[in-house]
C-alpha cells in the first residue's frame, strides 16, 4: 500500500513538472567569475602550500635517521 501512494505521489509530480522547461538564461552577466581578476592569488598559494608540503615532508624524513 505504501508503495502504491510513492509511486501515486511520484507520477503526480512528474507530471505536473513536465510541461515545464528549464529556466531562460540570465542576461545579466556580472561582473564576472573572482578566479578571473584573482588567479595570481590562486597560483601564489599553491606554489607556496606545495613548498610547505615538500618542507614538511623533507624534516620529517631527516628527523626519523
Amino acid at each position: 500500500m505504501v508503495t502504491f501512494i510513492y509511486s501515486f505521489i511520484m507520477l503526480a509530480i512528474q507530471s505536473a513538472s513536465a510541461g515545464q522547461g528549464p529556466p531562460p538564461p540570465s542576461q545579466n552577466r556580472g561582473p564576472g567569475l573572482p578566479i578571473d581578476d584573482n588567479l595570481w592569488v590562486l597560483l601564489v598559494a599553491g606554489i607556496l602550500f606545495g613548498a610547505y608540503i615538500l618542507f614538511n615532508r623533507n624534516r620529517s624524513t631527516n628527523k626519523a635517521s
